[in-house]
Parts: C-alpha cells; structure tokens; sequence
C-alpha cells in the first residue's frame, strides 16, 4: 500500500474561512430600516454599522476568491 502525502493547502483554508465569515455575515443581516434605538451622528449609528458590514463583506469576498484562486494557480502550476 502506498503512502499518500498530506499536503497543507494555507490559502485554501483561508479562502474557506472567509467563505464561512461571508455566509455568517449574510445570516446576520443588518438593514439599517429596521432599528428601533434613538439615532446618534457618532460612529455607532445604524447606517455606519451596516455601512462597516458590507465593506466587512467585500473584503471577506475579495479574500476569499483570491485565496481559492492563487491555490488553484498553484495546484496547476505543479501539474
């Protein structure tokens, strides 16, 4: 029986983590119409913190195609 290497795929791993942040971040939705707190100008405000979770999102996205893209790259490079 032959011994079959394990290899370490990092980019991958990352590009999946990423992958799970984006899925959990759509689970938890934020729509600034639907806040019932009295509104401030300051940072915690409604639409700043819809604004920070879908700039939290692209770059999740952005991670996550980079990742499985540089790691296929890579797997066919080798071949």
């Amino acid at each position: 029986m032959a011994k079959r290497e394990i290899k370490n795929n990092s980019l991958a791993m990352i590009a999946t983590v990423a992958l799970v942040g984006m899925l959990a971040s759509a689970i938890g939705f934020f729509s600034p119409d639907y806040c019932t707190v009295p509104q401030s100008n300051d940072w915690t405000s409604c639409e700043s913190i819809a604004q920070s979770r879908t700039i939290g999102a692209i770059v999740l996205f952005v991670v996550c195609l980079a990742g499985f893209a540089l790691s296929l790259s890579k797997r066919l490079k080798k071949k």
